[in-house]
């Protein structure tokens, strides 16, 4: 393709002032802005210069300029240190199609990004798909169909087009691109799970098949749900659900207590969404989510400090599902203004407060979720062993009026290294894996304001 290209090039480079160069463009669609990307570069062409060449297309009408099509990084450097020329060659490069191609084409060994990668495929399929389209209109106009037909053009047919793209862009096989291609376009469209597969195979975090793989897995709450009947839920986490969050839960707990207090159409209410995992099982599940944050990661979840109450449009919900921050527990993850900094005091005053919130926002008969770990490691009051935070959050919500309908226990999977497992049997000491969902329910009118009375109820005996 370069052949074509370079079919008339200057014989030698010649020196042009950096002020009459432009970046090209497209250029910076498929790879973004080159001053973000020179600080490895720019001390070499300090002490060395530019060794090799920006190639630039010959300049149009007044004002003489020239585009770049290769070398943005180098002339980012060149105008950060206030050079006055740079070397140049310079290609007769056509406007348009053939100095797209010209781009991508010398760029072609250049260490990419998955989004680099991706952008390049969205100008390849709309290149080559125009050529193919242009192929069977010339086809259709008389040309040998056998001849078309047999031939090994890489734009023949959508599956040639994309095992040929594949190998272009170093990405094996057409499968792997398919699946890139689907991560890419949901992305594209706004989907929150998928831009954070994108961002995490751009840092090297993730692969592209397992950020495809999470995505294939949304519908595991659907019609082949099967729950447990125990109330022990021991899951693991899932990152089809959410996106990454400090403190983030196994989705199936949320699915769990979605199966056993809702119904399909429920309004459920998440206050302190985090990465989204509830609002993404209800999606999976049919029902209808409303997830605030007081630092909201997704577009789908609005800002909101549940201290304040619940807005307006949360009112007469079916469950709310609270896992809060728990105290001083992965504090240092949170923004400074988070409840997780708040004094022990203030913490059991939060959830005082939460717990009326809720009451005040479900509708009778609707359910309080709250997830609560026990407090062992740190930051424990002199004389405690431990701080019970389930304890903690079932007095805020009796003393709120809530009605107790479930405890369930739900050991964390504990992600404790190897040292600390045997530091804590060195030193006698229990490592913290017990966390429980309390799930209360808000009576009905007719048994509002009715104390509740363990001795009483039932059949008078415990």
């Amino acid at each position: 393709m370069l052949a074509l290209i370079d079919e008339h090039p200057t014989s030698d480079a010649i020196a042009l002032d950096p002020d009459q160069l432009h970046p090209s463009p497209f250029s910076l669609t498929i790879y973004g802005d080159p001053a973000a990307e020179v600080d490895d570069l720019i001390a070499s062409i300090r002490e060395h210069g530019i060794l090799v060449p920006l190639v630039v297309a010959a300049p149009g009408p007044e004002p003489k300029t020239w585009e770049v099509i290769s070398g943005h990084r180098r002339l980012a450097c060149a105008q950060a240190i206030g050079m006055v020329e740079v070397p140049c060659q310079v290609r007769q490069i056509p406007e348009g199609e053939a100095r797209r191609t010209a781009v991508l084409e010398y760029n072609r060994q250049r260490r990419k990004t998955f989004s680099q990668l991706m952008r390049e495929a969205d100008a390849l399929e709309q290149l080559w798909g125009a050529q193919a389209r242009a192929r069977r209109r010339a086809n259709l106009l008389g040309s040998d169909h056998t001849e078309c037909r047999n031939s090994d053009d890489r734009t023949t047919g959508t599956g040639r087009t994309d095992a040929a793209i594949a190998r272009h862009l170093g990405l094996g096989g057409k499968d792997l691109y398919r699946q890139a291609r689907t991560l890419w376009r949901m992305a594209a469209s706004g989907d929150a799970r998928a831009q954070s597969g994108v961002d995490q195979i751009d840092r090297g975090t993730r692969t592209i098949h397992a950020a495809y793989k999470d995505l294939r897995r949304r519908d595991r709450f659907g019609s082949d749900f099967r729950p447990t009947p125990y109330d022990v839920w021991t899951f693991r986490h899932d990152r089809a659900f959410g996106i990454p969050h400090p403190g983030s839960i196994p989705p199936a707990l949320v699915a769990h207590t979605l199966h056993y207090y809702t119904a399909p159409g429920a309004l459920v209410v998440d206050p302190m969404a985090g990465g989204g995992t509830t609002l993404d099982v209800c999606q999976s599940m049919g029902r209808r989510c409303l997830a605030y944050d007081l630092h909201p990661v997704r577009p789908e979840i609005h800002p909101h400090d549940v201290r304040l109450g619940l807005p307006p449009e949360a009112q007469g919900a079916d469950l709310i599902f609270c896992d809060p921050p728990y105290h001083t527990m992965l504090a240092a993850r949170y923004a400074p203004d988070s409840i997780a900094m708040a004094p022990l005091s203030g913490w059991m005053e939060f959830l005082h407060d939460l717990a009326r919130h809720a009451f005040a926002a479900l509708r009778p008969g609707g359910y309080l979720a709250l997830l609560l770990a026990a407090q062992t490691e740190k930051d424990i009051p002199a004389g405690f062993g431990y701080i019970d935070h389930a304890f903690l959050g079932y007095e805020a919500a009796r003393r709120a009026g809530f009605q107790p309908e479930r405890r369930i226990s739900c050991p964390m999977d504990g992600a404790y290294l190897p040292q600390h497992v045997r530091r804590a049997r060195t030193e006698g000491r229990l490592l913290g894996q017990v966390r429980d969902l309390l799930v209360m329910r808000r009576p009905s009118r007719s048994m509002e304001g009715e104390p509740f009375d363990l001795a009483s109820a039932g059949n008078g005996s415990v």
